[in-house]
């Protein structure tokens, strides 16, 4: 009979408020991942990959340099006159790990003949795992979306719209852009005790929510219209329902064909009811446009009677 799996634990998760919405600390660190070597490798920063993979290296010879030195007699091609030394024992390791084969140093004895041919086990596995880690850290896409820092409310079609922007820092070229956005806000559980809430996450719909090619820049909309989520909630009621514009973009990077995944939120402190985006095109000439991204995040007030629900 199979007996049941072992529960996994869930550590506990602290929330602070941040602009009105409760978020969850240091969920993104790469610290959290040092009981997952592999996630934590790739989501470490270079440096401290480089200096990890340094610091792997350094601890491995320096065991084996200890095995080693259990038996310094055995250690073969020492000077005549000089007896092995345990810096002898820990370059004979480096030798030994990275199969470099001076044919100065070599074992003799019957117990280094072993500790050569575990660490020359080990010194496989060490190349074969650093060299896929820093594989797959080169191969993953390095495209970077910014999005714009506020969310306006701005008359559209006469209807006020929710509005942010993304642009496409390195303006490489991703293929089938998707963004979907969702509002999650706190509500009264029925089913719960009295004053007990449950937070529910309901569809946004865009005007646009896909892009067959996206290179520089994409302004998102949704209408707030009478099927809309937001329509009849005003900014104090969102601050006091802790509600959350959450964002997610995917789409394929065209060189790398690799997927490429972002995502962002906006907070009630983040979102401007009664402006508009500046515009970013200007006139370089006759036949010559530029984006101005300096007012990437750049509003302008609008008539209050724009904005006005219908």
């Amino acid at each position: 009979m199979r007996r049941p799996a072992r529960p996994l634990q869930i550590r506990s998760v602290r929330l602070r408020k941040r602009g009105g919405v409760y978020q969850a600390e240091d969920l993104q660190r790469s610290r959290r991942y040092w009981r997952e070597p592999y996630r934590f490798m790739l989501a470490v920063p270079w440096p401290g990959f480089l200096l990890s993979i340094a610091a792997s290296y350094l601890v491995l010879n320096l065991i084996f340099a200890g095995l080693v030195s259990l038996d310094l007699q055995a250690i073969g091609g020492i000077p005549e006159g000089r007896r092995a030394t345990a810096l002898d024992a820990f370059f004979f390791s480096v030798q030994t790990l990275g199969s470099i084969g001076y044919g100065v140093l070599h074992p003799t004895g019957l117990w280094l003949n072993l500790v050569v041919t575990v660490e020359a086990l080990f010194g496989l596995l060490f190349i074969a795992i650093t060299t896929g880690l820093a594989f797959a850290r080169f191969s993953r896409s390095r495209v970077r979306l910014r999005f714009s820092r506020v969310a306006t409310i701005e008359p559209w079609q006469g209807i006020p719209t929710l509005t942010f922007r993304v642009a496409n820092v390195r303006q490489n070229s991703l293929v089938d852009g998707r963004i979907r956005v969702s509002l999650a806000l706190d509500e009264p559980d029925p089913d719960g005790e009295p004053g007990s809430m449950m937070r529910r996450v309901l569809n946004l719909p865009l005007v646009r929510d896909q892009s067959i090619t996206f290179q520089l820049m994409w302004t998102v909309m949704h209408r707030i219209d009478a099927d809309s989520p937001l329509h009849g909630l005003s900014l104090e009621q969102l601050t006091s329902r802790h509600a959350e514009i959450l964002v997610a973009f995917q789409g394929i990077d065209e060189i790398l064909l690799s997927p490429v995944h972002f995502r962002c939120s906006y907070g009630p402190a983040d979102l401007r009811p009664q402006a508009r985006f500046q515009d970013v095109v200007r006139s370089d000439g006759p036949d010559s446009l530029c984006l101005d991204f300096s007012r990437f995040d750049a509003t302008e007030p609008v008539d209050p009677q724009q904005t006005t629900q219908r």
